[in-house]
């Protein structure tokens, strides 16, 4: 269940100027958060920015009680967290909305996940769970450039599987697109029981064209614009295919390709 926990800024990783981490001491959330949810967090006595700003839950540890984000600095919210001195303290809202499903799947199962730059975010949490459930995986990282790519330390012992990078000017692993990386495997003849994903919704829209002809089940961590995080403001609504719209926040972040209109 959702609750307003204070935490305590505990530690920052630096990965390249501009990406970074932050862990909070939170034990009620890191008890309650499941891999693929979020929260909404504020840095109190600010006055800008005026609303919590949702973050996915990239790693949660019950057991030392911290729960942890990547972000990548790009206006004043994260500008504030990664300037923020340690022991200070955030609000968070959370956990919030769906999770990734795993427990479905049989053990040896080999599945793909996909991110694109920060998209990364909710993944090492993911991947703990994948390595518990004993299956495997594939992850696709891509980016612009290898700054870019420099979150992929993050993920070091965490992947039990193949990591390919792709960058868009070609600097670090195959140059491209990294939908263009997963394409040619699929077409090779790799074959995986499900795909994971995080990052723009153009790459959603390229990943959806890419899956859908392999019928790869997919499960897709959509990044809406949120303002309040339970579906009363109405501001991360995604077209969808069964309805007009889909309100990410609430109905997901998780939804599958199949119910978005593209």
């Amino acid at each position: 269940m959702k609750a307003d926990h204070r935490a305590t800024l505990t530690r920052r990783q630096i990965f390249s100027p501009g990406l970074f981490s932050v862990t909070f001491d939170c034990p009620d959330l890191a008890r309650a958060v499941l891999p693929g949810q979020f929260a909404m967090l504020e840095v109190p006595e600010r006055a800008q920015p005026y609303l919590r700003r949702a973050y996915s839950v990239a790693d949660a540890d019950a057991g030392a009680g911290t729960v942890e984000f990547l972000i990548k600095t790009i206006g004043r919210g994260t500008r504030a967290l990664e300037r923020m001195p340690e022991r200070s303290t955030v609000r968070l809202l959370g956990p919030m909305g769906n999770a990734f499903t795993v427990a479905d799947l049989p053990r040896g199962a080999r599945v793909a996940i996909v991110a694109g730059g920060i998209g990364a975010a909710p993944f090492p949490a993911l991947l703990r769970g994948i390595a518990k459930a004993g299956l495997s995986a594939d992850f696709f990282l891509g980016g612009r450039n290898a700054k870019e790519l420099s979150i992929r330390a993050r993920f070091d012992g965490l992947v039990p599987g193949e990591t390919v990078l792709a960058s868009d000017d070609g600097a670090l692993g195959e140059k491209g697109f990294v939908t263009e990386a997963l394409a040619r495997r699929l077409g090779a003849g790799t074959r995986y029981a499900r795909l994971y994903a995080c990052g723009p919704m153009p790459m959603f829209a390229a990943l959806a064209k890419v899956v859908g002809p392999a019928r790869l089940p997919s499960e897709f961590s959509t990044e809406a614009e949120m303002g309040c995080g339970f579906g009363a403001c109405l501001g991360c609504v995604i077209p969808g295919t069964e309805k007009p719209f889909i309100v990410s926040c609430s109905e997901g972040p998780i939804l599958s390709p199949e119910k978005i209109q593209w």
